[in-house]
């Protein structure tokens, strides 16, 4: 599921990580489901979406963004270098609020970024 609002929500995620997606060609090959999550959703293969420009006009990050949010046991919020996104993150590094486990300002470019966590079980976090 893609996490909305995450700089006021951030707190009730857990188990985060950032994995980097460095061609579209990558995502597919590693993760192998989704060739069929994406040909499923979009009603053509990945491999033949220049055939189908008519009918593909998601930007890539636009596309994992959507084929992530099919996922109901993950939380996902994706981001590149400098969008609206990764100045959140920013933020909330700057803010001391959150530790992604890496400087956040470095990225590449021309990346994805996805940050995979988990909505928290602390129960105390959904009072907060």
């Amino acid at each position: 599921m893609i996490v909305r609002d995450y700089k006021d929500q951030f707190n009730m995620f857990d188990n985060m990580a950032i994995w980097a997606i460095s061609s579209m060609e990558e995502f597919f090959t590693s993760h192998q489901q989704m060739e069929e999550i994406f040909a499923a959703e979009y009603g053509f293969s990945y491999s033949s979406r220049n055939e189908q420009a008519e009918k593909f006009i998601d930007t890539d990050i636009m596309m994992v963004s959507r084929l992530l949010d099919l996922f109901g046991d993950k939380h996902f919020f994706v981001f590149s270098e400098n969008d609206a996104q990764h100045i959140i993150l920013k933020e909330l590094q700057d803010k001391k609020l959150i530790s992604f486990g890496m400087d956040i300002y470095v990225l590449k470019p021309n990346h994805i970024y996805v940050l995979e966590m988990d909505k928290t079980k602390d129960l105390q976090k959904y009072d907060n």
